[in-house]
């Protein structure tokens, strides 16, 4: 049940502000009325103001998001008579082959991940209005190739909520020393950038055989994740070796394993168990009691030491719990001084264009400043081509999707042609184009020099300073699977954070968020941390943020395009590290900016 205090929290992780009480009232009142979960209706909240437009919520508007959202009754199933016979077609039926099974299609294409679409099960062209104007003016420049010339009116229509926008350029979230901040890169200077390895020996750098997976295989690579971890987190226990979950014990005991889930649906207090490695307890389970303990934070698939009793060898009732251990930072050194000047970069991630069109407005406005203040390092993070965009869902795309892909990277490559800026390119699973699978291997497509592509998650070496990418929503994930008591105990996006850092993993949940296909053997080689990184980007459509946590900064660029408005970019500022105290996090200058 919704309280008031946690729908305050739930609605702030989306950068939503419940002021009033009669609003919060009315919001335990749909809670109540419609059996949902406060972040659960903060959710439904963002995608209804994305879709219409809005702003802050209102009595008014949360009656409008009752009416078209929760008070709708579900689609029910069509269900198909089986055994109708062999079917006999002719020229006036024809049409309708192969579409009598489409719906078991859909099902089976969206358990592997994909996106289904929704509607129309053949594509036609939409009819063009030659009513409509075409958009001419100095920002377009850079998308030529998105004129209404060569796409549908309905593709190529500018949006008009997202250029009546008016806060174009400011900046909401800063982190460092941002007033002494130039932000301008010296263009005699090219920093040197490495791609390093995740985990395994190299990076991941061409595709791979997914789907292929074994039961056995992706057995070891769980059990692998506990062993790691349990050498390190016993020494903080203050025990040598682990004792098995199921033996019976009056005295203390430590032991290290899996978080898990007893049950179908969310995690919660009363339905924890931990899971041993095959060496220590041969795989076995036992319910965790947290009632002794003064604080926790879970979530399944996290990797936690327990010490505390089992009487009975059927119930472990914790006493003191660790969630994980820091990695060092690394150990390779900074080449950043004072000759070399400083290294500016500016982050981005998809989706680029707003859900009415697909004119790549804001990646167009993010260019053109970009030219303006060009930086020495540009990363862009996938999706490009979002598989959840309303056109594709309704296949209502007159060209196929390569040919709205390549022209995006045209855009980007022709726009910084004649610039030194380096551009870097993170996959996603997201992508259309792309596997739909985690890691993601880099792009195959051709791009031109000066444009690097990297897997999803990747790890960067710039000028000796290590930067963690990924353009999966592992905050949102973690955010709708964990637990944490008291309640409202500490913050919760810098909470989220550190399981990120202290699972020494950039996707540590498990079974994965739903829509998310894992090949466990390739994430164990390519998305564990072999360190404490200097700075990790985890873009989220939680809200934005820049901040230290745990001698990392922390940085959440969010969205470039968010619905139908314009989302935020991130700057960055890396100086020469001070000689007194040797850390790069007190160099680092950050700042997230409205497109």
């Amino acid at each position: 049940m919704a309280t008031a205090g946690q729908l305050v929290e739930d609605f702030e992780m989306f950068g939503v502000a419940l002021e009033d009480n009669k609003l919060v009232e009315k919001c335990l009142e749909l809670c109540n009325q419609y059996g949902i979960e406060g972040e659960e209706l903060a959710a439904c909240w963002v995608s209804f103001s994305s879709t219409h437009g809005v702003g802050a919520p209102s009595e008014d508007t949360l009656e409008q998001l009752e009416r078209e959202n929760l008070a709708k009754p579900k689609k029910k199933t069509i269900s198909h008579t089986p055994n109708e016979g062999f079917k006999m077609y002719d020229a006036t039926t024809l049409d309708s082959l192969g579409c009598d099974n489409a719906d078991q299609d859909e099902d089976l294409l969206a358990a592997y991940g994909g996106t289904p679409t929704i509607q129309n099960k053949r594509a036609h062209t939409p009819e063009r209005n030659s009513s409509r104007k075409r958009h001419v003016g100095p920002a377009r420049s850079i998308s030529a190739q998105f004129s209404p010339a060569t796409l549908s009116p309905s593709v190529a229509t500018p949006s008009l909520k997202y250029s009546s926008r008016t806060n174009s350029g400011t900046v909401v979230a800063t982190y460092g020393d941002v007033n002494n901040a130039t932000w301008t890169a010296d263009p005699t200077f090219t920093p040197e950038v490495k791609s390093l390895a995740l985990g395994g020996e190299v990076p991941l750098t061409e595709s791979y055989k997914y789907m292929f997976e074994k039961v056995r295989d992706a057995g070891e690579a769980l059990d692998d994740a506990i062993t790691v971890l349990a050498d390190q987190m016993m020494a903080l226990l203050g025990q040598e070796e682990e004792t098995h979950l199921r033996v019976a014990s009056n005295e203390r005991v430590c032991a290290v394993g899996r978080v898990c889930c007893d049950s179908v649906g969310h995690l919660n207090a009363a339905s924890v168990l931990l899971e041993g490695s095959r060496s220590a307890s041969g795989a076995a389970t036992v319910p965790l009691d947290l009632s002794r303990l003064k604080q926790y934070s879970l979530f399944p698939g996290q990797i936690v030491g327990v010490a505390g009793v089992n009487p009975t060898g059927n119930k472990l009732l914790a006493q003191e719990l660790i969630p994980g251990k820091l990695l060092p930072p690394p150990t390779n050194p900074v080449t950043i001084s004072s000759s070399t000047g400083c290294v500016q970069v500016v982050v981005g991630c998809g989706p680029f264009t707003t859900t009415d069109n697909l004119l790549y407005e804001p990646l167009t406005d993010l260019l053109t400043t970009i030219q303006d203040n060009p930086p020495h390092l540009l990363i862009l993070l996938g999706p490009f081509l979002d598989a959840a965009h309303p056109f594709l869902v309704k296949n209502e795309l007159s060209e196929t999707h390569e040919a709205v892909f390549s022209r995006c990277l045209r855009i980007i490559t022709s726009a910084l042609e004649k610039l030194p800026t380096k551009v870097i390119l993170v996959s996603s699973s997201r992508d259309v184009c792309g596997p739909m699978v985690y890691p993601t291997p880099p792009y195959s497509v051709g791009v031109g020099s000066g444009v690097t592509c990297v897997s999803d998650p990747a790890l960067l070496d710039i000028q000796g300073v290590v930067m963690a990418l990924t353009s999966t929503d592992i905050l949102f994930h973690l955010g709708k699977e964990e637990i944490s008591f008291p309640p409202q105990g500490s913050d919760r996006l810098g909470r989220l954070t550190q399981h990120i850092l202290r699972q020494q993993s950039l996707y540590p949940l498990y079974p994965p968020a739903e829509g998310m296909c894992i090949d466990l053997e390739q994430a164990e080689m390519h998305a564990r941390l072999p360190s404490t990184p200097h700075i990790l980007v985890i873009p989220s459509d939680l809200r934005y943020f820049a901040r230290e946590v745990e001698k990392c900064v922390v940085v959440n660029p969010e969205r470039l395009a968010k619905g139908l408005v314009g989302g935020t970019y991130t700057r960055l500022e890396l100086h020469p590290p001070s000689p007194d105290t040797h850390t790069v996090i007190n160099s680092i200058n950050a700042k997230v900016v409205k497109v």
